[in-house]
């Protein structure tokens, strides 16, 4: 018997949205790496049986359960779907295994994951960055599809051949959704903030948010030229601003994951504004010979990021805004930056999409 999932604290009207991660049949060594590649994320809560969940906490209330008792070493996927059925059990969008598969691969640790609402219990394959990139973002209304993009990429339904074992199947499985971000050069890493930042209501069809402030003048001249019209598809008497510009000194230094955690669409609002993106001006933007803008998506391959140059924002904000295109088409465009550095295989994986 494993031990009984906590309920939800007592007066939480509102449903929290967050993961389950349980380690299952794992060693020492990958369970605390698997902890290590996460990072020290927000609303991350350790589950001790028999004791009731805290209060989520923080401007974007979410809550990461991790469930790492003795007593759920050998877990399956079925038996942490039936301990969550309990009634009035918190009850997370994703659920993820740390198990024999993720110890025989030390280089993607790859994470046994379903979604408790599926009835079917389809389970797939994500690494522990794409998991906390993804946890990063549970709090936006696109988190449903984004979470049917990671089934797609990382399909692990067991199909053994007559004679095969379990470990040669997972020794010959390739799909593993944020593989990229795992063998990235400088992949990424949520660590918190020295202070807490404000959150970010997107209220309009683009977002650019200011990270350094070492050079007004740059900054004003990279502004303007990311909200600059197009003259060839539009005229001054029908500009509007299409892009949202952030410049708070409280963001000073934010890294992309402290970004992307922070940023909510206005819920106010009856026409749908904002895209699944955030556009960032750091450093390089400021002081790098190209000067552009680095982008990055909050919705399917969250994580992942590339670079525009400033004057490209307004049209990407347009663009994808009517679904002329989509993120896709931009990073054609654009230059891989950070994780986005891929292997040939993995362009065309990211290609196709």
């Amino acid at each position: 018997m494993h031990p009984a999932l906590p309920l939800s604290p007592d007066g939480e009207t509102e449903r929290v949205p967050g993961a389950l991660l349980v380690r299952g049949d794992c060693d020492d060594t990958t369970w605390n790496d698997v902890l290590s590649r996460m990072g020290a994320l927000p609303g991350m809560v350790a589950h001790t049986p028999g004791q009731p969940l805290p209060p989520a906490r923080g401007p974007i209330p979410r809550r990461l359960l991790v469930a790492q008792d003795p007593a759920w070493r050998g877990a399956v996927p079925g038996e942490v779907s039936q301990a969550l059925s309990g009634e009035g059990t918190w009850v997370p969008d994703l659920v993820l295994i740390a198990d024999r598969g993720t110890t025989r691969d030390p280089a993607l640790r790859p994470l046994t994951a379903f979604l408790p609402g599926d009835d079917d219990l389809y389970r797939f394959r994500v690494t522990p960055r794409q998991a906390a990139m993804t946890y990063l973002v549970m709090h936006r209304p696109g988190i449903e599809d984004t979470l049917d993009h990671h089934k797609e990429c990382g399909a692990a339904e067991v199909e053994l051949e007559p004679g095969e074992s379990y470990e040669d199947w997972l020794d010959g499985s390739p799909d593993v959704m944020g593989d990229v971000l795992e063998t990235a050069d400088h992949p990424p890493r949520y660590r918190p903030p020295a202070a807490p930042l404000p959150v970010i209501t997107q209220d309009n069809w683009g977002l650019l948010v200011r990270t350094d402030f070492g050079d007004d003048r740059a900054w004003a001249a990279l502004a303007a030229d990311a909200d600059r019209l197009d003259p060839r598809i539009e005229t001054p008497e029908d500009h509007r601003p299409y892009v949202q510009i952030v410049d708070d000194p409280a963001f000073s230094g934010a890294t992309p994951e402290q970004v992307m955690a922070i940023v909510r669409p206005n819920e106010d609002e009856e026409e749908e504004t904002g895209e699944a993106v955030v556009v960032i001006a750091d450093q390089a933007s400021m002081g790098g010979s190209d000067r552009t803008v680095l982008v990055v998506p909050l919705e399917d391959n969250v994580g992942w990021s590339f670079r525009l140059p400033p004057d490209k924002v307004r049209s990407m904000a347009a663009n994808l805004f009517i679904g002329n295109n989509d993120i896709s088409d931009w990073m054609r465009q654009g230059s891989p930056d950070g994780p986005a550095v891929m292997t040939e295989r993995e362009r065309r994986s990211w290609w196709s999409r």
